[in-house]
């Protein structure tokens, strides 16, 4: 496997391995209780572009920014950008020397929150969960601080996520090609607005991938003359 391959078909064993990593650098905040992983992972459906889904309980805010200033510090991050519905630091994590195609998607929940998650699911689905961590919390530190996002950094989140979703869904033969172009378009699109500044990440890294990845794959589809919608895995 050359290193084109590599970018275009991580192996299936790194997302796990990322798991392991972001529960063991959270571990090393006494504020953090539980860390727990959930989606494919957890169920033993994932395969080498499959995301990371953690939540991590901890007593409150300044908790989960004493645990992400850690991670920080153990898997410093390429872009590390917000969610829609809750506060940073949750959000969407891409550590430096993997793959783009592994975002770790880290929610920070009190031990009540985390529970009604368990218990009531999410969007209507159930959570199959596996627990990474569990154990007693002691207060935060109060060390790390708080932050708001930059003008254009969830829409940019969102539109690189958006991006990886469809290129993913038309390597495993699920989604065609028009939705890869659209996303990366629009990623383009939010890119160009997007305020540079090094305490989120730095946006050309993961950018720059993301146009590797799509010229890999346009080019793939000159060199075998397909013109059909479909993609195929590997």
């Amino acid at each position: 496997m050359n290193l084109a391959d590599d970018l275009v078909y991580p192996y299936a064993s790194a997302p796990p391995r990322i798991a392991l990593d972001v529960a063991e650098a959270l571990a090393r905040c006494a504020a953090v209780s539980r860390v727990t992983l959930f989606g494919s992972l957890a169920s033993g459906t994932h395969d080498g572009w499959s995301d990371i889904d953690v939540m991590c309980v901890t007593p409150g805010r300044a908790g989960a920014w004493e645990a992400i200033g850690i991670l920080r510090e153990s898997m410093p991050p390429r872009w590390h950008g917000p969610f829609a519905d809750l506060p940073l630091p949750s959000g969407r994590y891409w550590p430096y020397g993997e793959s783009i195609f592994h975002s770790v998607d880290l929610s920070f929940r009190t031990a009540e929150a985390h529970a009604r998650v368990l218990e009531e699911g999410v969007n209507g689905h159930k959570v199959i969960a596996h627990d990474l961590l569990w154990r007693d919390a002691e207060p935060s530190r109060g060390i790390g601080s708080g932050g708001q996002p930059e003008n254009g950094e969830y829409d940019f989140t969102h539109a690189l996520y958006a991006a990886m979703k469809a290129m993913k869904a038309y390597l495993r033969g699920m989604g065609g090609w028009a939705a890869v172009s659209s996303q990366m378009d629009a990623l383009e699109a939010q890119a160009r607005g997007l305020p540079r500044r090094p305490a989120g990440g730095r946006p050309d890294d993961v950018l720059d991938e993301a146009r590797s990845l799509y010229q890999r794959l346009l080019m793939d589809r000159l060199a075998t003359g397909s013109t059909s919608e479909g993609g195929g895995g590997a």
